[in-house]
């Protein structure tokens, strides 16, 4: 009766172990595909990651702006009424300035947006959101608007060093 019941039990364990043999065949096939979509994810995370770190070109006049901000010639005065003048001398746009106030070791950086910082070639405009003041040292910095590649618009805020003092 014994050797019955476990020729029985016999069967019925074996019978498992086929049904598992059938789908062991599957089971590398879905683990496949699944380690090819967790590489797929993982490489565009790494990629939408990595693209922060690597800047598109920006350009004007089919030149890189940080090129075309060496030639931007810019002059300030001080006005009457101790608002700061912006000229234009040279022959390249400037869509907006960065303020640059340092007072007693404190720096604030002021942007003076379209209508004060607008100054297109040739001509003059004033700042008159702030006024100049002789214990502050003020420098106004170019800002370019260009072109990328793709045809976007962006704003480049041109190096401190080519700032001009008020």
């Amino acid at each position: 009766m014994k050797k019955e019941m476990n020729k029985k039990n016999k069967k019925q364990v074996e019978g498992r172990f086929s049904v598992a043999n059938n789908r062991k065949g599957i089971s590398p096939i879905i683990s496949t595909v699944m380690l090819v979509l967790i590489v797929i994810v993982i490489a565009v995370m790494v990629l939408l990651w990595s693209s922060g770190f690597i800047k598109e070109k920006v350009l004007k006049f089919d030149k890189s702006v940080d090129t075309v901000c060496l030639e931007v010639s810019l002059e300030t005065y001080v006005n009457s009424d101790n608002t700061i003048g912006l000229r234009n001398k040279g022959i390249v746009p400037i869509q907006e300035v960065k303020l640059i106030v340092n007072e007693g070791g404190n720096e604030m950086v002021y942007p003076i947006g379209i209508e004060e910082g607008k100054v297109g070639a040739g001509l003059s405009n004033t700042i008159t959101t702030h006024t100049y003041s002789s214990g502050k040292e003020m420098k106004v910095i170019p800002v370019l608007i260009g072109r990328t590649k793709s045809g976007a618009i962006r704003k480049v805020t041109c190096p401190e060093s080519t700032g001009v003092r008020v």
